[in-house]
């Protein structure tokens, strides 16, 4: 690992530290280990996060945020002139250093217009000329968990590491709404639940087949008088139904499309058991320590996997063409094609019978947090 640029780092105890967020869910709650890290090493400075908006309620309930800012690329910031409109915006809060996460051009260009003297991330994109100080790594070194990556970032300039845990909270509003939800679906505060995951934003390639993802929810429900839900975005709606109609069970429902992220957050965190394609949800559901089961094709499970102790990575190994990281298989999506619903369904039981069925009372008891913090979110520009 190559760096540049002075140590320590010239952060003051009242400086302010601007962090730009990745605009991936999972990213983001994996990043959260790297924000503990700067609360941790500088506890008097200002720290805030800049987030697209999607991004935003997996930051909202963070302890070690002191304020959220809106990267508006649908409105206030968008295309090019957005872009300087935005480092213009930046400017005027008059921040002392920026950490970049996210390793595009974009981030390191943005800061630099916005005249951030201290300017920290990787020497990727070809940004190194736009940062003060900045790692070149190798791809080897590139091939490990999100997690570590971005903390070894910081621990190269002073920053140690001082928690792998990651840190996603959630709201008491969004847990009172997700409680009045599930009533309205007959889900009593005893029963238990799993969760299905059939979509994937990245691309089709993720995606294992929605006629396996029906089987293996009517197998659970049978054998463990489970009920099911089916959790996406909007654009994952029509996936959600294909996975309802080829189902033969009535013990669960489609909720693809139909909530806001924070209610899918506090719902996840309600099941026993969540079964899912390598997506945010997936860390999601592993940031809130809910079981799980992750079908792994084309993605690399070295560098995405779950950062959870309680879950299982199902993988055919020795496919020749995975990991390829595309979006759209263009040859014959073996990698997911070899995975039965009995390789996932033995992976879920193993998980079932290690860790036993939390209700929805226990799971929902789990996440109550008793600071009910807040961070706030601010509209640049305003």
């Amino acid at each position: 690992m190559n760096v540049s640029g002075g140590l320590p780092l010239p952060v003051g105890p009242e400086s302010r530290i601007l962090v730009r967020a990745n605009n991936w869910i999972g990213d983001v709650v994996l990043s959260t280990p790297a924000l503990h890290a700067l609360r941790v090493a500088f506890p008097g400075t200002e720290l805030s996060v800049l987030a697209k908006p999607w991004v935003i309620p997996v930051l909202r309930h963070n302890p070690d945020i002191d304020r959220i800012l809106i990267y508006d690329a649908r409105g206030r910031h968008k295309g090019i002139r957005g872009v300087h409109r935005l480092a213009l915006d930046l400017k005027k809060e008059r921040f002392d250093c920026a950490i970049l996460l996210q390793r595009a051009f974009e981030a390191a260009w943005i800061s630099f217009l916005a005249r951030i003297p201290v300017r920290i991330g990787y020497r990727t994109d070809g940004r190194s000329l736009l940062l003060t100080h900045s790692i070149q790594a190798s791809r080897e070194e590139f091939l490990v968990p999100r997690v570590e990556h971005n903390l070894s970032m910081l621990d190269a300039f002073g920053v140690p590491p001082a928690d792998t845990k990651v840190v996603l909270n959630v709201g008491q509003g969004d847990l009172a709404r997700a409680r009045e939800r599930l009533a309205t679906l007959g889900v009593g505060r005893e029963d238990v639940l799993f969760g299905l995951s059939p979509g994937a934003t990245f691309g089709s390639a993720k995606r294992w087949l929605p006629e396996r993802f029906a089987s293996l929810s009517d197998r659970l429900a049978g054998a463990h008088r489970a009920r099911g839900i089916v959790f996406g975005g909007p654009a994952e709606r029509e996936l959600g139904e294909s996975v309802s109609r080829l189902a033969s069970s009535s013990e669960w429902v489609n909720l693809a499309g139909l909530t806001q992220l924070e209610e899918a957050i506090a719902l996840i965190g309600s099941c026993g058991l969540f079964i899912t394609n390598d997506s945010g949800l997936m860390h999601v559901a592993a940031a809130l320590d809910v079981p799980l089961v992750a079908v792994f094709g084309p993605t690399d499970p070295r560098t995405t996997s779950p950062w959870s102790r309680r879950h299982v990575v199902v993988r055919k190994e020795g496919v020749c063409c995975s990991p390829c990281l595309k979006r759209e298989c263009d040859v014959d999506h073996r990698c997911m094609r070899s995975i039965s619903v009995d390789d996932v369904l033995g992976a879920a039981e193993g998980l079932v019978e290690r860790y036993g069925w939390e209700s929805v009372r226990g799971r929902q008891k789990r996440l109550e947090d008793p600071s009910g913090q807040i961070v706030p979110v601010v509209t640049l520009g305003e």
